[in-house]
Protein backbone atom coordinates (compact mmCIF):
# COMPACT_ATOMS: atom_id res chain seq x y z
CA UNK A 1 0.00 0.00 0.00
CA UNK A 2 2.87 2.40 0.86
CA UNK A 3 4.31 2.00 -2.57
CA UNK A 4 1.17 3.32 -4.16
CA UNK A 5 0.83 6.47 -2.06
CA UNK A 6 3.52 8.62 -3.70
CA UNK A 7 2.00 8.09 -7.12
CA UNK A 8 -1.15 10.05 -6.33
CA UNK A 9 0.54 13.46 -5.78
CA UNK A 10 2.57 12.91 -8.93
CA UNK A 11 -0.57 12.27 -10.93
CA UNK A 12 -2.20 15.31 -9.33
CA UNK A 13 0.75 17.52 -10.20
CA UNK A 14 0.68 16.26 -13.74
CA UNK A 15 -3.03 17.05 -14.02
CA UNK A 16 -2.56 20.47 -12.42
CA UNK A 17 0.12 21.34 -14.94
CA UNK A 18 3.26 21.49 -12.70
CA UNK A 19 4.94 19.14 -15.17
CA UNK A 20 2.99 20.44 -18.16
CA UNK A 21 3.27 18.48 -21.41
CA UNK A 22 3.04 20.06 -24.86
CA UNK A 23 -0.52 20.88 -26.04
CA UNK A 24 -2.19 17.85 -27.53
CA UNK A 25 0.55 15.45 -26.42
CA UNK A 26 -1.91 13.20 -24.63
CA UNK A 27 -4.81 13.69 -27.12
CA UNK A 28 -5.56 11.26 -29.94
CA UNK A 29 -4.02 12.09 -33.30
CA UNK A 30 -7.38 12.11 -35.13
CA UNK A 31 -8.83 14.65 -32.67
CA UNK A 32 -5.86 16.97 -33.19
CA UNK A 33 -6.25 16.83 -36.96
CA UNK A 34 -9.97 17.54 -36.64
CA UNK A 35 -9.31 20.66 -34.56
CA UNK A 36 -6.74 21.84 -37.07
CA UNK A 37 -9.27 21.73 -39.98
CA UNK A 38 -12.33 23.71 -38.90
CA UNK A 39 -12.72 25.10 -42.41
CA UNK A 40 -13.46 21.62 -43.78
CA UNK A 41 -16.40 21.17 -41.42
CA UNK A 42 -17.67 24.65 -42.24
CA UNK A 43 -17.45 23.96 -45.99
CA UNK A 44 -19.43 20.73 -45.66
CA UNK A 45 -22.12 22.47 -43.61
CA UNK A 46 -22.40 25.31 -46.13
CA UNK A 47 -22.65 22.84 -49.02
CA UNK A 48 -25.47 20.96 -47.30
CA UNK A 49 -27.33 24.21 -46.59
CA UNK A 50 -26.91 25.36 -50.20
CA UNK A 51 -28.20 22.03 -51.52
CA UNK A 52 -31.25 22.25 -49.28
CA UNK A 53 -31.96 25.82 -50.35
CA UNK A 54 -31.66 24.95 -54.04
CA UNK A 55 -33.99 21.96 -53.60
CA UNK A 56 -36.56 24.12 -51.82
CA UNK A 57 -36.30 26.84 -54.48
CA UNK A 58 -36.73 24.31 -57.27
CA UNK A 59 -39.74 22.84 -55.56
CA UNK A 60 -41.54 26.18 -55.58
CA UNK A 61 -42.00 26.12 -59.37
CA UNK A 62 -41.92 23.64 -62.24
CA UNK A 63 -39.22 24.43 -64.75
CA UNK A 64 -39.76 23.69 -68.42
CA UNK A 65 -40.55 25.26 -71.78
CA UNK A 66 -43.19 27.99 -71.36
CA UNK A 67 -44.00 26.99 -67.78
CA UNK A 68 -46.08 29.85 -66.33
CA UNK A 69 -44.27 29.85 -62.96
CA UNK A 70 -40.71 29.29 -64.18
CA UNK A 71 -38.36 32.31 -63.87
CA UNK A 72 -35.75 30.70 -66.11
CA UNK A 73 -35.07 31.79 -69.68
CA UNK A 74 -37.38 29.16 -71.20
CA UNK A 75 -40.21 29.89 -68.74
CA UNK A 76 -43.07 32.36 -69.17
CA UNK A 77 -43.35 33.85 -65.69
CA UNK A 78 -42.80 37.41 -66.95
CA UNK A 79 -45.76 37.31 -69.34
CA UNK A 80 -48.04 35.63 -66.80
CA UNK A 81 -47.09 38.12 -64.09
CA UNK A 82 -47.78 41.12 -66.31
CA UNK A 83 -51.08 39.61 -67.37
CA UNK A 84 -52.01 39.32 -63.71
CA UNK A 85 -51.16 42.98 -63.23
CA UNK A 86 -53.46 43.82 -66.14
CA UNK A 87 -56.35 42.06 -64.44
CA UNK A 88 -56.27 38.82 -66.40
CA UNK A 89 -56.84 35.69 -64.31
CA UNK A 90 -54.45 33.02 -65.58
CA UNK A 91 -55.34 29.39 -64.79
CA UNK A 92 -52.83 26.64 -65.59
CA UNK A 93 -54.25 23.46 -67.10
CA UNK A 94 -52.34 20.27 -67.80
CA UNK A 95 -55.12 17.93 -68.97
CA UNK A 96 -56.80 18.09 -72.35
CA UNK A 97 -60.28 17.65 -70.89
CA UNK A 98 -59.88 20.73 -68.67
CA UNK A 99 -58.64 22.85 -71.58
CA UNK A 100 -61.51 21.61 -73.76
CA UNK A 101 -64.01 22.54 -71.04
CA UNK A 102 -62.67 26.10 -70.91
CA UNK A 103 -62.93 26.36 -74.70
CA UNK A 104 -66.57 25.28 -74.54
CA UNK A 105 -67.10 28.11 -72.06
CA UNK A 106 -65.79 30.59 -74.64
CA UNK A 107 -62.39 31.15 -73.04
CA UNK A 108 -58.95 31.71 -74.54
CA UNK A 109 -56.52 28.80 -74.40
CA UNK A 110 -52.87 29.06 -75.52
CA UNK A 111 -51.55 25.64 -76.57
CA UNK A 112 -47.81 25.64 -75.80
CA UNK A 113 -46.82 22.22 -77.20
CA UNK A 114 -49.19 21.12 -79.99
CA UNK A 115 -46.72 18.63 -81.50
CA UNK A 116 -46.82 16.53 -78.32
CA UNK A 117 -50.57 15.89 -78.58
CA UNK A 118 -52.17 12.97 -80.36
CA UNK A 119 -54.78 13.36 -83.08
CA UNK A 120 -57.55 12.41 -80.67
CA UNK A 121 -56.62 15.15 -78.21
CA UNK A 122 -56.28 17.76 -80.96
CA UNK A 123 -59.68 16.78 -82.30
CA UNK A 124 -61.16 17.18 -78.83
CA UNK A 125 -59.79 20.72 -78.57
CA UNK A 126 -61.00 21.66 -82.06
CA UNK A 127 -64.52 20.38 -81.42
CA UNK A 128 -64.67 22.17 -78.06
CA UNK A 129 -63.64 25.44 -79.69
CA UNK A 130 -66.32 25.08 -82.37
CA UNK A 131 -69.00 24.28 -79.79
CA UNK A 132 -68.25 27.14 -77.40
CA UNK A 133 -66.76 29.71 -79.73
CA UNK A 134 -63.57 29.99 -77.73
CA UNK A 135 -60.21 31.14 -79.00
CA UNK A 136 -57.27 28.78 -79.43
CA UNK A 137 -53.73 30.20 -79.63
CA UNK A 138 -51.30 27.61 -80.99
CA UNK A 139 -47.53 28.05 -80.73
CA UNK A 140 -45.46 26.76 -83.65
CA UNK A 141 -47.69 23.88 -84.80
CA UNK A 142 -46.56 21.54 -87.54
CA UNK A 143 -48.55 20.37 -90.56
CA UNK A 144 -50.11 17.41 -88.71
CA UNK A 145 -51.34 19.50 -85.78
CA UNK A 146 -52.77 22.16 -88.11
CA UNK A 147 -54.67 19.53 -90.09
CA UNK A 148 -56.69 18.70 -86.95
CA UNK A 149 -57.24 22.32 -85.84
CA UNK A 150 -57.86 24.29 -89.04
CA UNK A 151 -57.68 23.87 -92.79
CA UNK A 152 -56.98 27.51 -93.62
CA UNK A 153 -53.31 27.63 -92.55
CA UNK A 154 -50.34 25.55 -93.68
CA UNK A 155 -46.61 25.83 -92.80
CA UNK A 156 -44.38 27.02 -95.64
CA UNK A 157 -40.90 27.70 -94.24
CA UNK A 158 -38.71 28.65 -91.29
CA UNK A 159 -36.46 31.45 -90.02
CA UNK A 160 -33.12 29.90 -89.12
CA UNK A 161 -31.22 33.15 -88.58
CA UNK A 162 -31.90 35.92 -86.12
CA UNK A 163 -34.44 38.08 -87.93
CA UNK A 164 -36.48 41.22 -87.30
CA UNK A 165 -39.83 41.10 -89.10
CA UNK A 166 -41.96 44.21 -89.60
CA UNK A 167 -45.74 44.31 -89.70
CA UNK A 168 -47.13 45.09 -93.13
CA UNK A 169 -49.81 47.61 -93.95
CA UNK A 170 -52.39 44.84 -94.50
CA UNK A 171 -51.99 43.37 -91.00
CA UNK A 172 -54.65 45.47 -89.36
CA UNK A 173 -55.67 44.23 -85.93
CA UNK A 174 -53.69 41.01 -86.41
CA UNK A 175 -50.48 42.85 -85.46
CA UNK A 176 -51.95 43.46 -81.94
CA UNK A 177 -50.11 46.77 -81.62
CA UNK A 178 -46.67 45.38 -82.48
CA UNK A 179 -44.63 46.91 -85.25
CA UNK A 180 -41.50 44.72 -85.27
CA UNK A 181 -41.00 41.15 -84.04
CA UNK A 182 -37.59 39.60 -83.43
CA UNK A 183 -36.91 35.87 -83.68
CA UNK A 184 -33.67 34.38 -82.30
CA UNK A 185 -31.20 32.18 -84.09
CA UNK A 186 -32.17 28.53 -84.51
CA UNK A 187 -29.43 27.44 -82.11
CA UNK A 188 -30.64 29.81 -79.39
CA UNK A 189 -34.35 29.18 -79.97
CA UNK A 190 -36.56 27.26 -77.58
CA UNK A 191 -37.59 24.48 -79.96
CA UNK A 192 -35.82 24.94 -83.25
CA UNK A 193 -36.23 27.71 -85.81
CA UNK A 194 -39.37 29.83 -86.01
CA UNK A 195 -41.99 28.56 -88.49
CA UNK A 196 -43.65 30.55 -91.27
CA UNK A 197 -47.24 29.99 -92.42
CA UNK A 198 -49.47 30.79 -95.38
CA UNK A 199 -53.25 31.28 -95.48
CA UNK A 200 -55.07 28.95 -97.88
CA UNK A 201 -58.67 30.04 -97.24
CA UNK A 202 -60.26 33.35 -98.09
CA UNK A 203 -61.22 33.91 -94.46
CA UNK A 204 -57.66 33.44 -93.14
CA UNK A 205 -55.20 36.31 -92.66
CA UNK A 206 -51.49 36.63 -91.98
CA UNK A 207 -49.10 39.22 -90.58
CA UNK A 208 -45.35 39.79 -90.13
CA UNK A 209 -44.42 38.25 -93.46
CA UNK A 210 -40.86 37.22 -94.34
CA UNK A 211 -39.29 34.80 -96.83
CA UNK A 212 -42.57 33.71 -98.38
CA UNK A 213 -44.45 33.14 -95.12
CA UNK A 214 -45.77 34.86 -92.01
CA UNK A 215 -45.02 34.56 -88.31
CA UNK A 216 -48.65 35.21 -87.31
CA UNK A 217 -51.73 33.71 -88.97
CA UNK A 218 -55.39 33.38 -87.98
CA UNK A 219 -58.26 31.30 -89.34
CA UNK A 220 -61.60 30.19 -87.84
CA UNK A 221 -60.78 31.25 -84.28
CA UNK A 222 -57.33 29.65 -84.33
CA UNK A 223 -54.41 32.05 -83.92
CA UNK A 224 -51.03 30.62 -84.90
CA UNK A 225 -47.78 32.09 -83.57
CA UNK A 226 -44.78 30.71 -85.42
CA UNK A 227 -42.24 31.54 -82.71
CA UNK A 228 -42.72 30.25 -79.11
CA UNK A 229 -39.85 32.51 -78.00
CA UNK A 230 -42.24 35.45 -78.26
CA UNK A 231 -43.65 34.40 -74.86
CA UNK A 232 -40.49 33.27 -73.04
CA UNK A 233 -38.68 35.29 -70.40
CA UNK A 234 -35.68 35.69 -72.72
CA UNK A 235 -37.64 36.62 -75.84
CA UNK A 236 -40.52 38.76 -74.60
CA UNK A 237 -38.30 41.79 -74.12
CA UNK A 238 -37.00 41.89 -77.69
CA UNK A 239 -38.40 44.45 -80.16
CA UNK A 240 -42.22 44.56 -79.85
CA UNK A 241 -42.62 40.92 -78.79
CA UNK A 242 -44.15 41.96 -75.48
CA UNK A 243 -46.85 44.02 -77.21
CA UNK A 244 -47.93 41.09 -79.36
CA UNK A 245 -47.85 38.62 -76.43
CA UNK A 246 -49.74 40.79 -73.95
CA UNK A 247 -52.36 42.12 -76.36
CA UNK A 248 -53.01 38.65 -77.73
CA UNK A 249 -53.40 36.95 -74.35
CA UNK A 250 -55.26 39.76 -72.56
CA UNK A 251 -58.21 39.83 -74.96
CA UNK A 252 -60.39 38.24 -72.26
CA UNK A 253 -60.40 38.50 -68.49
CA UNK A 254 -59.77 34.78 -68.04
CA UNK A 255 -56.97 32.84 -69.67
CA UNK A 256 -56.33 29.12 -69.56
CA UNK A 257 -52.61 28.37 -69.91
CA UNK A 258 -52.51 24.84 -71.28
CA UNK A 259 -49.24 22.93 -70.85
CA UNK A 260 -49.61 19.27 -71.96
CA UNK A 261 -48.55 16.76 -69.33
CA UNK A 262 -47.45 13.14 -69.56
CA UNK A 263 -49.93 12.25 -66.80
CA UNK A 264 -52.92 13.36 -68.86
CA UNK A 265 -55.56 10.57 -68.82
CA UNK A 266 -56.52 11.52 -72.39
CA UNK A 267 -53.06 10.72 -73.62
CA UNK A 268 -52.77 7.48 -75.56
CA UNK A 269 -49.37 6.78 -74.06
CA UNK A 270 -46.82 8.62 -72.02
CA UNK A 271 -43.68 9.85 -73.79
CA UNK A 272 -40.90 7.30 -73.88
CA UNK A 273 -37.20 7.87 -73.58
CA UNK A 274 -36.88 7.97 -77.38
CA UNK A 275 -39.27 10.93 -77.54
CA UNK A 276 -36.89 13.03 -75.44
CA UNK A 277 -33.85 12.36 -77.65
CA UNK A 278 -32.73 15.05 -80.11
CA UNK A 279 -33.46 14.66 -83.79
CA UNK A 280 -29.83 14.00 -84.80
CA UNK A 281 -29.68 10.78 -82.76
CA UNK A 282 -31.28 8.71 -85.53
CA UNK A 283 -28.79 9.58 -88.33
CA UNK A 284 -25.82 9.28 -85.97
CA UNK A 285 -27.01 5.87 -84.75
CA UNK A 286 -27.47 4.66 -88.34
CA UNK A 287 -23.97 5.90 -89.24
CA UNK A 288 -22.47 4.11 -86.22
CA UNK A 289 -24.22 0.86 -87.14
CA UNK A 290 -22.92 1.11 -90.72
CA UNK A 291 -19.39 1.83 -89.48
CA UNK A 292 -19.57 -1.15 -87.09
CA UNK A 293 -20.72 -3.46 -89.91
CA UNK A 294 -17.90 -2.30 -92.20
CA UNK A 295 -15.37 -2.75 -89.37
CA UNK A 296 -16.59 -6.29 -88.72
CA UNK A 297 -16.35 -7.12 -92.42
CA UNK A 298 -12.82 -5.70 -92.60
CA UNK A 299 -11.71 -7.56 -89.50
CA UNK A 300 -13.42 -10.76 -90.60
CA UNK A 301 -11.41 -10.98 -93.82
CA UNK A 302 -8.50 -13.39 -93.50
CA UNK A 303 -5.28 -11.52 -94.43
CA UNK A 304 -3.28 -14.73 -94.84
CA UNK A 305 -3.21 -18.45 -94.12
CA UNK A 306 -4.75 -19.64 -90.92
CA UNK A 307 -1.46 -21.29 -89.85
CA UNK A 308 1.58 -19.29 -90.91
CA UNK A 309 4.15 -21.99 -89.97
CA UNK A 310 3.50 -25.74 -90.01
CA UNK A 311 3.50 -27.18 -86.50
CA UNK A 312 6.20 -29.77 -85.66
CA UNK A 313 4.96 -33.35 -86.10
CA UNK A 314 6.74 -36.44 -84.73
CA UNK A 315 5.92 -39.77 -86.37
CA UNK A 316 7.40 -43.13 -85.39
CA UNK A 317 9.43 -44.96 -88.06
CA UNK A 318 7.26 -48.06 -87.70
CA UNK A 319 4.18 -46.01 -88.55
CA UNK A 320 5.86 -44.57 -91.64
CA UNK A 321 6.88 -48.05 -92.82
CA UNK A 322 3.42 -49.50 -92.24
CA UNK A 323 1.75 -46.53 -93.86
CA UNK A 324 3.91 -46.72 -96.95
CA UNK A 325 3.42 -50.48 -97.18
CA UNK A 326 -0.35 -50.10 -97.04
CA UNK A 327 -0.25 -47.46 -99.77
CA UNK A 328 1.83 -49.71 -102.03
CA UNK A 329 -0.49 -52.62 -101.29
CA UNK A 330 -3.59 -50.65 -102.16
CA UNK A 331 -1.97 -49.47 -105.40
CA UNK A 332 -0.69 -52.99 -106.25
CA UNK A 333 2.75 -51.45 -106.86
CA UNK A 334 4.80 -54.65 -106.48
CA UNK A 335 7.63 -53.42 -108.68
CA UNK A 336 7.97 -50.23 -106.61
CA UNK A 337 7.99 -52.27 -103.40
CA UNK A 338 10.57 -54.65 -104.81
CA UNK A 339 12.74 -51.76 -105.98
CA UNK A 340 12.63 -50.23 -102.49
CA UNK A 341 13.60 -53.57 -100.87
CA UNK A 342 16.50 -54.16 -103.29
CA UNK A 343 17.82 -50.59 -102.98
CA UNK A 344 17.76 -50.73 -99.18
CA UNK A 345 19.42 -54.17 -99.11
CA UNK A 346 22.12 -53.13 -101.63
CA UNK A 347 22.92 -50.02 -99.57
CA UNK A 348 23.28 -51.98 -96.35
CA UNK A 349 25.46 -54.63 -98.05
CA UNK A 350 27.75 -51.95 -99.47
CA UNK A 351 28.15 -50.37 -96.03
CA UNK A 352 28.96 -53.72 -94.38
CA UNK A 353 31.54 -54.73 -97.01
CA UNK A 354 33.14 -51.30 -97.02
CA UNK A 355 32.52 -50.81 -100.71
CA UNK A 356 31.85 -47.42 -102.14
CA UNK A 357 30.18 -49.04 -105.13
CA UNK A 358 26.80 -50.65 -104.76
CA UNK A 359 26.56 -54.28 -105.89
CA UNK A 360 23.86 -53.15 -108.35
CA UNK A 361 26.15 -50.77 -110.22
CA UNK A 362 27.62 -51.70 -113.58
CA UNK A 363 30.90 -53.65 -113.51
CA UNK A 364 30.89 -54.23 -109.80
CA UNK A 365 30.04 -57.96 -109.82
CA UNK A 366 33.64 -58.90 -110.62
CA UNK A 367 34.90 -57.01 -107.55
CA UNK A 368 32.18 -58.53 -105.33
CA UNK A 369 33.83 -60.67 -102.60
CA UNK A 370 33.22 -64.36 -102.58
CA UNK A 371 31.83 -64.43 -99.06
CA UNK A 372 28.39 -65.38 -100.28
CA UNK A 373 27.53 -68.99 -101.04
CA UNK A 374 25.11 -67.93 -103.78
CA UNK A 375 26.45 -67.73 -107.30
CA UNK A 376 26.84 -64.39 -108.97
CA UNK A 377 24.04 -65.10 -111.41
CA UNK A 378 21.58 -65.62 -108.58
CA UNK A 379 22.86 -62.47 -106.89
CA UNK A 380 22.35 -60.55 -110.10
CA UNK A 381 18.77 -61.88 -110.34
CA UNK A 382 18.13 -61.18 -106.68
CA UNK A 383 19.46 -57.60 -106.65
CA UNK A 384 18.79 -56.81 -110.25
CA UNK A 385 15.69 -55.37 -111.84
CA UNK A 386 13.84 -58.66 -112.25
CA UNK A 387 10.04 -58.05 -112.36
CA UNK A 388 7.82 -59.18 -109.50
CA UNK A 389 4.33 -60.20 -110.60
CA UNK A 390 2.68 -61.68 -107.53
CA UNK A 391 2.57 -61.08 -103.81
CA UNK A 392 4.18 -64.48 -103.21
CA UNK A 393 7.17 -63.48 -105.36
CA UNK A 394 7.46 -60.23 -103.37
CA UNK A 395 7.45 -62.10 -100.04
CA UNK A 396 10.03 -64.59 -101.42
CA UNK A 397 12.20 -61.66 -102.53
CA UNK A 398 12.11 -60.17 -99.04
CA UNK A 399 13.14 -63.51 -97.48
CA UNK A 400 15.96 -64.02 -100.00
CA UNK A 401 17.33 -60.51 -99.37
CA UNK A 402 17.22 -61.11 -95.63
CA UNK A 403 19.05 -64.45 -96.04
CA UNK A 404 21.67 -62.78 -98.22
CA UNK A 405 22.39 -60.13 -95.57
CA UNK A 406 22.73 -62.82 -92.90
CA UNK A 407 25.22 -64.74 -95.06
CA UNK A 408 27.31 -61.61 -95.51
CA UNK A 409 27.29 -61.00 -91.73
CA UNK A 410 28.82 -64.45 -91.17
Amino acid sequence: MSALVPTEPAAARGAAGTDAAPPGAGAPRGAVQERRRPWLVAAVVLAVIAAVLVSVARGLYRDGPLEPDAPTGQGAKAVVQVLGDLGVEVETRRHTADAAEDLRAGGTVPLTAPKSLSGERLTMLSEAREEGGGRLIVLRPDFVALSYLTSGIIPTGALREQTRVEAGAACGDLSHGARVLESPDAEDALDGPASLYTATDAGASTCFEAEGGALVAESDGVLVLGDPDLLTNDGVGRADNSALALNTLSASEELTWYVPSATDPQGASSPSLVDHLPGWIGPVAAWLVLAAVLALIALGRRPGPVVIEPPPVTVRPQELVLGRARLLQQASARDAAAASLRAAAAGRLADRLGRATSPRSTGSWRRWPRTSRSPRSSLRALLGPAPVTTDRDLVRLAHDLDRLEKEIDR
